[in-house]
């Protein structure tokens, strides 16, 4: 799905090098408003290390910044995602929440290294073990990485293909955090939250469930929604009376990231319905 009702005007699903992005904070910003981007939210993983910088360049840009973040937590023993939003980045429990899954990431890290290992594979770099205990939201991007630069595939999806996805000798799973858990910490800091991109993962069942237990919004709009898969959720959206929100999910790895950045996002009458439910 490519953008709804007209030019894409806020994009509320980026990542930075604070989690498994490839640019700055600040230097996603200006990429942003080198694509017209007005709005813009860094939902970097488990992780709010960024938004001080892109809140700075942001206003410093003049284009409007909108806190996010997006929550590794789990439905019914899967994992899913939430992104948040308009939260306080400060609040205690998050950043008890946000220290402790960084230190579970960085012993995943090393749990994913050492099922390598037994394998034969050797992946430890500088520049792996610098993101291991460096990183504020260190993930198997990062591994795949260093197996690419290892040699042993050619692509971060072949690693994923053939060592680091579920159910491959390298995958680990994370530690779990209950949605409905999930959902509270957003409401108690502040702020909204969304299912990111349900193509991915989730039925009807689950959404419903997620609503019940306090969902305030679905991600429709996203590189991976079909214009079938858009239509199917803003549907579900407005049966359940829940907001709707989107954006491109930009990472800055691919050549197709760099294709959505700026054509994949909210026009600006869905933004304002969206921002009318934030505090």
């Amino acid at each position: 799905m490519q953008v709804s009702e007209g030019d894409v005007f806020a994009d509320l699903h980026t990542h930075t090098n604070a989690s498994d992005g490839v640019h700055s904070p600040a230097a996603l910003v200006r990429r942003a408003v080198q694509r017209g981007i007005q709005v813009l939210s860094v939902t970097d993983h488990d992780t709010v290390a960024g938004i001080a910088a892109a809140a700075e360049a942001a206003r410093e840009e003049g284009i409007h910044f909108l806190t996010g973040i997006e929550l590794s937590v789990t439905l019914d023993g899967e994992e899913i995602h939430l992104l948040a939003y308009g939260f306080d980045p400060a609040h205690d429990g998050l950043q008890r929440h946000l220290s402790a899954m960084k230190t579970a990431r960085r012993e995943r890290a090393w749990s994913i290294v050492e099922r390598l290992r037994t394998l034969g594979v050797e992946v430890v770099d500088d520049r792996l073990r610098a993101d291991i205990e460096s990183s504020s939201a260190v993930g198997r991007p990062h591994v795949a990485a260093a197996l690419v630069r290892a040699g042993y595939v050619d692509t971060p999806e072949e690693a994923f293909d053939h060592y680091l996805g579920r159910g491959q000798p390298g995958y680990v799973s994370k530690p779990a955090f209950a949605a409905e858990n999930a959902l509270d910490l957003i409401h108690d800091a502040g702020g909204v939250g969304a299912l990111a991109h349900p193509g991915h993962w989730t039925s009807g069942r689950q959404i419903r469930k997620l609503v019940e237990r306090g969902l305030d919004g679905l991600e429709t709009i996203h590189p991976s929604h079909d214009e079938s898969l858009y239509g199917y959720y803003e549907r579900l959206a407005d049966g359940y009376d829940v907001v709707t929100t989107g954006g491109s999910d930009y990472h800055g790895r691919t050549d197709a990231e760099e294709c959505s950045f700026g054509r994949v996002g909210m026009s600006q009458s869905a933004w304002e319905r969206f921002r009318s439910i934030l505090a």
